[in-house]
């Protein structure tokens, strides 16, 4: 199996749509416009649940969002990721099922009311986002891919449509006017798991470095949050490549930026606790947070060392993680001057 950029698409996927905005941006964008135009102004509501069969989330990832349109009703937008290489013909079934498990979850949870009398079923759009390589051909309408061909039976069966965005037929530039939206579907697009994985990578940089540098900046800071099969070293000889020269910079912005998040952090810590130690413990707490993307468990051990570290080590932890193979590199000895 050739080395992947992501490992888990399903758990890639669901970190991309809970980046501020990138939800909001998805539907709007890839829902039919006179569907779009009905939603209200509120974010989508993301419904912690899944509908995919376990056996199924290889291939498959799904995400269930609340809104509330705009005359005030509620809907459902159920959102399926389709990760095969081609299109699935029995992708209409499918949908079907996780649909009628939908209702019956709402039903067990939302349905009743205080006089234990049933609502009606909550509208449910779908939208299917495909990222193979091989052009969509399946129906999108139920009905089209049942075995009948007279017309004047179409009143009298079971159909629904659901919308499609097929990301190897959209333009780069075009996945997504939210940056953090649109390098994460151009990692969908060009990072699959075929190919030589230093050609992926040159695939991917250049298409995120035509957008622009900040977009290429972007793609590092996901690129090393994911838990994956990358050489070190790989990331910035490629980097090189595509911008000579600059690579150290890229990597030093990617790790500044990932870091900023811990700051944040510590921001909200140091009203309580002194702007210092604040920050310190939002530092530590988002390094361990990318050690465990990156590796895994983090020994209890490790846990207490960073933990305890000064503000100098973790900055120095940081900037390894992004190209470090193991996290034993990440805690090597400071080489000596």
């Amino acid at each position: 199996m050739s080395p992947r950029i992501t490992r888990r698409h399903d758990q890639f996927f669901k970190l991309l749509l809970d980046q501020p905005g990138a939800a909001g941006a998805l539907l709007k964008e890839r829902l039919p416009a006179e569907v779009a135009n009905r939603l209200g102004p509120e974010a989508p509501e993301p419904v912690n649940t899944s509908f995919v069969d376990g056996e199924l989330r290889e291939y498959r990832t799904d995400r269930l969002y609340r809104v509330r349109t705009r005359d005030g009703r509620h809907a459902l937008i159920y959102v399926l990721v389709e990760h095969k290489s081609s299109p699935d013909p029995g992708i209409g079934l499918q949908l079907l099922i996780y649909m009628v498990r939908i209702w019956e979850w709402w039903l067990r949870n939302e349905g009743g009311t205080p006089d234990s009398a049933h609502r009606r079923l909550p509208l449910i759009m779908p939208l299917v986002v495909y990222h193979g390589r091989s052009e969509w051909q399946v129906p999108l309408t139920f009905a089209d891919g049942l075995d009948f061909d007279d017309e004047a039976l179409r009143p009298h069966v079971l159909d629904f449509r659901y919308s499609l965005a097929d990301l190897g037929r959209i333009d780069d530039a075009r996945l997504s006017r939210q940056k953090a939206l649109r390098i994460g579907l151009l990692i969908l697009k060009h990072g699959d798991g075929s190919g030589d994985l230093r050609t992926k990578l040159l695939r991917l940089g250049r298409a995120a470095a035509a957008l622009g540098t900040d977009d290429l900046i972007t793609l590092v800071r996901y690129i090393v949050a994911e838990p994956n099969e990358i050489p070190p070293g790989l990331l910035s000889e490629v980097l090189g490549e595509i911008l000579p020269g600059q690579e150290e910079r890229v990597m030093s912005i990617a790790s500044e930026q990932w870091m900023a998040e811990g700051i944040q952090i510590g921001k909200v810590q140091g009203k309580a606790e002194g702007k210092a130690e604040g920050k310190a413990e939002g530092k530590a707490e988002i390094l361990l947070r990318q050690l465990r993307r990156r590796f895994g468990t983090v020994p209890e051990t490790t846990l207490q060392r960073v933990l305890q570290a000064s503000d100098d080590d973790l900055n120095m932890w940081a900037d390894r993680i992004l190209d470090a193979a193991s996290l034993e590199a990440v805690f090597a000895p400071r080489k000596a001057n």
